[in-house]
């Protein structure tokens, strides 16, 4: 099954890559899912794909070329054109629509949950939905030798949220600087996972590259060679653990600040700027490029990106705030929490004092997350119980 719609991904494709070569026309969506009909005609084996789970095939195509024609239009260098898809490197399918390929069975008392496929059977699973709802949609995943079963589920999420106004502040030193209304700070230490999980996988990486078998010129063969699977999967499965990891940790501690506040003020980050690699060019060289690059890797371990997100959207159903600051403006990691001036030289990313003339000293994480946490609470029109933090109207842009 995993085979066929591996070859559906790759052959449609092909189709628009050969369409516009040959006759310089785009090949959409609509007008392949028109030709499946004769693709199920030719090949019978197709016939044991629902129709509307090759559909969910062909549209993710339609997304990778939407996703590369984006790219496009915003200038990026490199848009990333799709790119074929070995059996190894396709996760998965899914189905549109419950009770069409699919269908889920929830488990009563001590009995587990099963979900039927067309075409492969009853399958018992393992878990249980966190929340309650109508199942909608279904995800088959394959990961380092392993099945998954992903579902979407037609629901009203609620969360309990806080009272209380905070800044934060995302650090690779410290994970999150958290800045109370009260002047206190809260600080979320990182937990490296990359340098935990390190040994592990460099571990399973050196046996992989010990057990492939190599042509004349250097290039892996592609074989069906039983070390080489079993040692692909190992490796999987090591940076499996530290992706695990990583995500059980972000969950709970997205979900035990939201069930804190009400107002969550955070800069807004650009993560791609942030880990633009140092290199540079052949005539312009970059510096400390080795440096930058264990900060890249560092920066990319913690998941910022993904954390805010969590944040985002678990906020929302808590009902509280996410506010993000504007960084070019506000310059939280620059601009003194107290007096609200920059400083006349710019503190370079090593300096962790905040050191300011009017006698305000803090971390520099303290100091951005204040800065966050004052300039919400000033657009929103709040001022903090006490005026425990400084309380200005007009000291930013």
């Amino acid at each position: 099954m995993l085979g066929l719609h591996q070859r559906l991904y790759n052959t449609a494709l092909e189709q628009r890559i050969v369409a516009w070569h040959v006759a310089r026309k785009g090949v959409g969506f609509a007008e392949q899912c028109r030709d499946l009909t004769e693709l199920r005609a030719a090949f019978p084996e197709y016939e044991n794909l629902p129709c509307h789970s090759s559909q969910v095939t062909l549209k993710r195509l339609d997304l990778a070329f939407q996703a590369f024609f984006r790219r496009i239009k915003a200038g990026e260098d490199e848009p990333g054109f799709p790119r074929f898809k070995s059996f190894d490197r396709f996760s998965g399918w899914g189905y549109s629509s419950h009770g069409d390929g699919f269908k889920f069975k929830s488990g009563d008392g001590l009995g587990r949950s099963t979900v039927r496929l067309s075409g492969i059977g009853q399958i018992k699973l393992r878990g249980r939905a966190r929340t309650a709802g109508e199942v909608k949609t279904c995800e088959i995943q394959r990961k380092a030798g392993r099945w998954y079963a992903s579902f979407s589920i037609a629901c009203a999420p609620k969360r309990d949220g806080g009272t209380v106004a905070v800044g934060h502040d995302w650090g690779v030193e410290t994970f999150a600087t958290i800045a109370h209304g009260d002047g206190s700070f809260e600080a979320v230490e990182n937990p490296r996972f990359f340098a935990k999980h390190k040994a592990s996988v460099e571990r399973a990486q050196r046996h992989l590259d010990s057990v492939t078998i190599k042509d004349s010129i250097g290039r892996p063969r592609n074989g069906k060679d039983p070390k080489r699977i079993a040692a692909k999967i190992a490796l999987g499965r090591a940076k499996g653990r530290e992706a695990n990891a990583r995500k059980d940790f972000l969950h709970q501690t997205s979900a035990k600040i939201t069930g804190q506040i009400a107002v969550f003020a955070t800069e807004k980050l650009q993560v791609s700027n942030m880990t633009r690699s140092a290199k540079g060019t052949v005539e312009k060289p970059g510096k400390n490029v080795p440096q930058k690059a264990g900060l890249n890797r560092e920066i990319l371990a913690t998941a910022p990106a993904t954390f805010l997100k969590m944040m985002r959207y678990k906020a929302e159903e808590a009902g509280s705030l996410f506010i993000e600051t504007p960084t070019k403006t506000l310059k939280p990691s620059q601009r003194c929490s107290d007096c609200g001036r920059l400083p006349k030289v710019k503190k370079t990313l090593a300096q962790r004092q905040h050191v300011c003339e009017c006698g305000c000293v803090l971390t520099r994480d303290q100091n951005g997350a204040r800065n966050n946490l004052v300039w919400a609470l000033n657009h929103l029109g709040w001022e903090p119980a006490g005026n425990a933090i400084p309380y200005f109207s007009n000291w930013v842009a």
